[in-house]
């Protein structure tokens, strides 16, 4: 079985030189999935908030949203406090707009997008769990 250490030992400095870089992008593939799921949950958020105004959402949903995204960003950014939430923001808008487009044009209805947006959302916050004071 070929271990961590013997590839090391193997190939001598070029091994490790080989090994940090693993390491370092493996985090960097974190901070980028971070990232990624971070921008899903605002897009959520957002249809959320475009469903509250077109009347599939009530107010009190909104505001239920609204309460986990703000937990659920405070979680992403406790694990890395260098993710740049205005962009991840103006992106979910843009995946917004397709999302609701795609929707439109399946004629299948709003409403039940919206809801799927908002138990994500939920479901996220509980899994979470109490939010940290």
């Amino acid at each position: 079985m070929l271990t961590f250490e013997g590839v090391t030992m193997r190939l001598g400095a070029w091994g490790w030189s080989l090994a940090v870089c693993a390491v370092l992008l493996s985090g960097s593939a974190f901070a980028v999935s971070l990232s990624s799921s971070l921008k899903n949950y605002y897009a959520e958020f957002e249809i959320v908030l475009e469903c509250e105004v077109k009347e599939h959402l009530s107010t009190a949903e909104a505001d239920a949203a609204e309460a986990a995204i703000d937990k659920i960003e405070d979680y992403f950014l406790a694990k890395d406090s260098s993710i740049n939430t205005e962009s991840l923001q103006k992106k979910a808008v843009a995946d917004k707009n397709e999302g609701l487009r795609i929707m439109a044009r399946s004629g299948g209805g709003l409403t039940p997008y919206c809801r799927q947006s908002l138990r994500e959302l939920l479901t996220k916050a509980k899994e979470i769990g109490p939010a940290a004071q």
